[in-house]
């Protein structure tokens, strides 16, 4: 891989989230508002242009499209380039299949919890708030801030014999505790 072909895999990967989110906010600051009580957690676009009271059918074909392009596109490219390494150490030896499963499946795991996490975010964004009981929306908001960052340091932090250690003495003693209690 060149220097050139890095700055411009950093440039698009720097400008396109930019250009999405300032496509999106132009179109969100534009509306009028109708009301100023948001049933969410947190702020987002979605539950702000939902208080619009004129047509937001642009705002939501620009949030499909965003959608697309920045978590569906770039998932399926991760797992397409991930299998196609596994498939590829699939003919090797057994130690370096186990390197390659080490090596690709804390990254695999990590893009599909925050992938599924974003997705229920974007889902919980387009039902409406008089559907939903408040505890709920709060509860799930909540489940997006807070799995990926507990998830994405405890997947790759298991990889250390040290961290995995210390998990483990947590985990292992209830588990012998019930095994004997139960005999």
């Amino acid at each position: 891989m060149t220097f050139n072909t890095v700055l411009g895999l950093v440039v698009l990967a720097e400008l396109y989230p930019a250009f999405v989110c300032s496509c999106c906010l132009s179109l969100t600051v534009r509306l009028p508002l109708c009301g100023f009580e948001l049933q969410r957690f947190f702020c987002t676009n979605w539950p702000l242009v939902q208080l619009s009271c004129v047509d937001t059918s642009a705002n939501n074909i620009a949030g499909l499209m965003a959608t697309v392009g920045t978590i569906f596109v770039p998932l399926l490219f991760v797992l397409y380039t991930y299998l196609r390494i596994l498939l590829v150490t699939r003919r090797s030896s057994r130690e370096q299949r186990g390197k390659a499963l080490q090596t690709c499946l804390p990254h695999i795991v990590t893009c599909v919890n925050y992938s599924v996490c974003f997705v229920g975010e974007l889902l919980l964004n387009r039902m409406r708030d008089d559907e939903i009981n408040p505890f709920i929306i709060v509860v799930l908001s909540l489940e997006f801030l807070i799995i990926p960052p507990i998830v994405n340091p405890l997947v790759y932090g298991l990889k250390l014999p040290q961290i995995r250690a210390v998990v483990l003495r947590f985990v292992y003693p209830a588990h012998k505790r019930s095994k004997r209690q139960a005999t």
